[in-house]
């Protein structure tokens, strides 16, 4: 046990005198390499194109609706009572009679 005590301190004091030697400062065109991924077009990826037609035949079936719904209120507006009565086969049967 005395043996891997000490070859435990041996390597503890080897690593507390360990010194780095790199210089720390950014390499020269860092901060260029950052600002320009920063500000860069975003990359489409495989569903970028199917959102951008979904998005387009979401709006087209929206106007699509907006456009029946306004050709049938125009028939809306219109006197229903009478068509109603005139397709009512039985009273004009009775009507008949």
């Amino acid at each position: 046990m005395n043996n891997h005590q000490q070859s435990w301190q041996r390597l503890a004091a080897a690593a507390r005198g360990y010194r780095e030697e790199r210089d720390e400062t950014a390499s020269y065109g860092f901060a260029m390499r950052v600002v320009s991924r920063a500000f860069a077009a975003p990359v489409a990826g495989s569903w970028g194109l199917l959102e951008k037609f979904a998005l387009r035949g979401l709006i087209a079936a929206c106007t699509l609706s907006f456009v029946a719904m306004a050709f049938c209120f125009t028939s809306w507006s219109g006197e229903h009572d009478d068509e109603v009565a005139s397709t009512d086969s039985v009273g004009e049967i009775l009507d008949l009679s």
